[in-house]
């Protein structure tokens, strides 16, 4: 399931920019990654806001495809900036909330690494729905 997520990944164009990375993935739980380069902060230096609704999106969208299956797409989300972002990786772990036949809701807690260590910088719930895309 790993390799199939992350050829998901790589075979979209804006999660390839960011560097995004399937580091877990299993049907309770998933993980992806991205390294926090220069060129993806804001003027302060931490990471950007969008940077990481992108990774809450992925991550809560691999949760959602974990439930429903492989055609979904996000139905709608929120997220929680709780601390700014700082460290060398951001790291999405996701989870199923709940369940049905047509949408999922899940859940993606952010943390900012360095050395060892993770901090909590963001939370974000959401709603992805089954799909009739191939």
């Amino acid at each position: 399931m790993l390799a199939m997520a992350q050829g998901v990944l790589d075979a979209q164009p804006f999660s390839t920019l960011v560097g995004a990375r399937a580091t877990r993935f299993t049907p309770t739980e998933v993980e992806v990654s991205l390294a926090l380069r220069p060129d993806l902060t804001q003027h302060h230096g931490f990471a950007h806001g969008g940077l990481q609704a992108t990774l809450a999106d992925i991550t809560l969208t691999f949760m959602g495809a974990a439930a429903l299956g492989p055609s979904v797409l996000t139905s709608e989300f929120k997220i929680n900036f709780l601390r700014p972002a700082q460290g060398d990786t951001l790291i999405g772990r996701g989870s199923v909330l709940s369940a049905g036949k047509r949408q999922a809701v899940t859940r993606c807690d952010i943390y900012a690494a360095q050395g060892g260590q993770e901090k909590l910088v963001a939370t974000a719930l959401g709603t992805i729905a089954r799909a009739d895309v191939p």
